[in-house]
C-alpha cells in the first residue's frame, strides 16, 4: 500500500512550469507566423510595446513589495 501512495504521490506531483519565452517582432517579422530562429522550447510572439507594458508591471509589484516610496 505504501508503495502504491509512493507512486500515486510522484506521478501527480507539481512539475515547475516552463518559461514562456518574449520574442518581440521586428522589421520583417512582424506579419509571419512560424518559429523564429534560435528560440527553443514555448515561446510567444509579441509587440515591442506590449514588452515593455509588461516590464512595468512587474517592475510596479517589485517596487510595492518592497514599501514603495518614502
Amino acid at each position: 500500500a505504501r508503495s502504491i501512495n509512493r507512486m500515486v504521490n510522484r506521478a501527480t506531483k507539481a512539475k515547475p512550469k516552463e518559461k514562456v519565452t518574449l520574442v518581440v517582432a521586428r522589421n520583417g517579422n512582424r506579419g509571419v507566423q512560424g518559429r523564429p530562429k534560435g528560440v527553443k522550447g514555448r515561446y510567444r510572439m509579441v509587440d515591442p510595446r506590449m514588452k515593455a507594458d509588461l516590464r512595468a508591471v512587474k517592475a510596479r509589484e517589485k517596487r510595492k513589495k518592497k514599501g514603495g516610496r518614502k
